[in-house]
């Protein structure tokens, strides 16, 4: 039998751990998802929907896992899916004697409804029906239908390889460049879209974007900007926001680092100190008030978004936080502020604790010293960033700090993984 605690990673219990966890993460994605359509997509039977398929799809590819956004262009698909389903049954209804194979009328929410349209046997009945008037006449293909059946077909055809492309084009573009691309592609002969052509040569070279920026090709500069500001439209195209700032702070939180804490050093009369470990290495993502705060704001790093290549996200950056009272530290706090500098008029926000509460909240870091620090003195030290090389969406964090004050002397390197 398995063992809970068991460290091996092959182990039923470390699957069922590793499990847990994701379908953690996927809910708290989910549980965000387009809040300004949260009629459909906050339903328990969407969401149910989109919690499984996930799931399903991390569990049976899990070299690639769950990764941030998938969600997001998950919940699209499963609305136009909803959509065709829905108006194909409202074409049965008005050609029910074309259908000649069964169709689930259940509702979409209640059941995963696939059709394929059997052109055979559509084929079969209509020539059954011309013999049937006294015309032998065969029908073998869709171009010797007359107009008004040949719709019905292609509406009864809504998940054939043209919709297979449609999904591959609206992964990687917003929606109406992939509607431009699609038609590009659809209209053929009749006619011609510069515009959407210029996009599939864009969309040819994003799909060979990771090879490109892994192997040794020396990027054009214009390559280099359409790969990495895509969806771009056009040569002056812009990503907002385009400007990010990572601040960090430092704020006296003793109460909740006692009772979260603390507390795993005598859980009713036993040390269970290795698990406070842990703790402390999962940094905590909550709202921090103002009247915390006991040092100045730091700016860590300020980030160009639209000039951004692989690589840009791992950095170390120093820091110096000078007390503004005689207090306790147990914490430091980072948030980021984020401006839209290309608008007419410069606009941005913060996530800081002095700040309106947002989404992002802030990112709370314990720290296992409880540093006593004077008025004016100081704390220097730096913090290292960077993907977890197992997770990319994990952050590996590592801060080193030191204090010389009047009460207390203390320098330590603390580790962080931020999921």
């Amino acid at each position: 039998m398995d063992n809970p605690l068991s460290q091996n990673p092959d182990s039923t219990w470390s699957q069922y751990f590793r499990n847990a966890e994701l379908e953690k993460m996927v809910n708290q994605d989910l549980s965000r998802l387009y809040p300004e359509h949260e009629s459909y997509f906050h339903t328990p039977g969407c969401q149910g929907m989109l919690r499984r398929i996930l799931l399903l799809w991390c569990l049976r590819h899990p070299d690639c896992g769950y990764r941030q956004g998938m969600h997001e262009l998950l919940a699209p698909l499963l609305y136009v899916l909803h959509v065709d389903v829905e108006r194909l049954l409202e074409v049965r209804k008005l050609y029910e004697d074309l259908f000649i194979d069964k169709f689930d009328g259940f509702s979409f929410e209640e059941n995963g409804v696939a059709y394929n349209f059997d052109f055979k046997k559509f084929a079969d009945s209509v020539e059954d029906e011309i013999e049937s008037q006294g015309n032998s006449k065969q029908v073998m293909s869709l171009y010797e239908l007359d107009p008004e059946l040949q719709a019905v077909v292609l509406l009864s055809d809504a998940y054939g390889a043209e919709g297979e492309l449609g999904i591959v084009l609206s992964e990687k573009f917003m929606e109406h460049d992939a509607y431009c691309m699609f038609d590009a592609l659809m209209i053929g002969a009749h006619g011609s879209d510069a515009y959407g052509l210029g996009l599939l040569n864009l969309f040819l070279l994003l799909l060979i974007k990771e090879k490109l920026l892994l192997g040794s090709y020396k990027l054009h500069s214009l390559q280099s900007k359409f790969l990495f500001l895509h969806p771009c439209q056009v040569d002056d195209g812009v990503v907002l926001p385009d400007e990010a700032s990572l601040y960090l702070t430092a704020i006296e939180d003793a109460e909740y680092k006692d009772d979260k804490i603390e507390f795993w050093n005598n859980v009713y009369g036993f040390d269970m100190s290795c698990i406070k470990k842990q703790a402390m290495m999962e940094p905590l993502v909550d709202t921090v008030d103002q009247k915390q705060i006991v040092t100045n704001c730091h700016l860590l790093k300020t980030m160009d978004i639209s000039k951004m290549v692989l690589g840009d996200a791992s950095f170390t950056a120093p820091f110096k936080l000078i007390a503004e009272r005689d207090d306790y530290i147990h914490a430091f706090v980072a948030y980021f502020d984020v401006s839209f500098t290309k608008c007419h008029k410069l606009m941005g926000f913060s996530t800081g604790p002095r700040s309106r509460a947002t989404h992002w909240k802030q990112t709370v870091l314990y720290l296992e010293d409880v540093l006593t620090i004077c008025e004016g003195e100081t704390i220097i030290g730096s913090m290292t960033v960077a993907p977890n090389k197992k997770n990319p969406r994990d952050v590996d964090i590592m801060v080193k700090y030191s204090l010389s004050g009047r009460r207390c002397v203390v320098s330590r390197v603390q580790f962080y993984k931020m999921r």
